[in-house]
């Protein structure tokens, strides 16, 4: 089915992966629809990390087991026999029916990563045949054949910046030129939002002109913490039902718009 990236066009704009956590999770959490989260990232492990504690990981050896996740599936892709269901095989189950995740590369296999570069694009697309979604987070910048590659090939690309006015300035001058990125279904996010901000969403729609909704993720420290003891799930879950009005309440309700958003998109028939 669908693919949804997450990405930028600044390497310095921060809240990408967070972005992409939160949004797969309480996707999870709120809906049927079955999604796999993945990342073309090398040697990170936060997404990881914020399903199971970093310690947890490391003392288990899954941060090394080039049995896990995409290390195991490379192995596959360069003998010809990489399947659908070979990819939910080495995932590893989050919300049973709804979310996997997808260790990312282990830090001691430079030519598996190199073999995950050239062929990035056609695992998302295996992915996405037994996938109703497939969460990407992928590398910011252009400055990577499979990056561009993976953007032109996927079905919705969720572009995440932070209010600073020169990233700015770049994120809608890169997001408007890119051929890459031309008659692409975009959802533009403004990640660790602050409202009470000079750059708050209205003035950034009136000063480049957007037309199109500018979604948000709330900077909310409990929620970051949460990725950082491996507690993500507990975070949303304890939270689901908080008033839009309060601090978390505010976190969830602003990523719930671009759950539906995407669901919206993508037509998942959500039963």
């Amino acid at each position: 089915m669908a693919r949804i990236v997450f990405w930028g066009p600044n390497e310095r704009c921060t809240g990408n992966t967070h972005s992409v956590i939160a949004v797969a999770t309480l996707m999870g959490i709120t809906h049927k629809a079955t999604s796999l989260i993945m990342q073309g990232n090398y040697n990170s492990k936060k997404i990881e990390s914020s399903f199971t504690p970093y310690e947890e990981l490391k003392v288990s050896g899954a941060l090394n087991n080039s049995s896990l996740g995409i290390s195991a599936l490379i192995r596959l892709v360069t003998s010809n026999k990489l399947t659908a269901d070979a990819i939910q095989n080495y995932a590893k189950p989050i919300l049973k029916g709804r979310l996997d995740i997808l260790y990312g590369m282990n830090s001691n296999d430079i030519d598996g990563y190199n073999d995950l570069v050239n062929n990035f694009p056609y695992i998302t697309r295996k992915a996405a045949e037994i996938y109703d979604l497939v969460f990407i987070d992928l590398p910011k910048t252009l400055d990577k054949k499979y990056i561009v590659d993976t953007l032109a090939d996927s079905e919705i690309i969720v572009c995440v910046v932070n209010q600073d006015a020169v990233k700015l300035d770049t994120f809608f001058s890169t997001i408007n030129n890119k051929e890459e990125l031309k008659n692409k279904n975009k959802l533009f996010v403004i990640a660790d939002y602050e409202s009470k901000s000079r750059y708050n969403v209205s003035n950034i729609k009136i000063k480049y002109n957007i037309k199109d909704p500018i979604y948000t993720i709330p900077h909310n420290y409990m929620f970051a913490d949460a990725c950082n003891n491996g507690s993500i799930v507990d975070f949303l879950y304890r939270n689901i039902n908080a008033d839009p009005h309060d601090y978390n309440g505010n976190f969830i309700n602003s990523t719930k718009q671009i759950v539906e958003k995407i669901l919206e998109i993508s037509k998942v028939k959500d039963n």
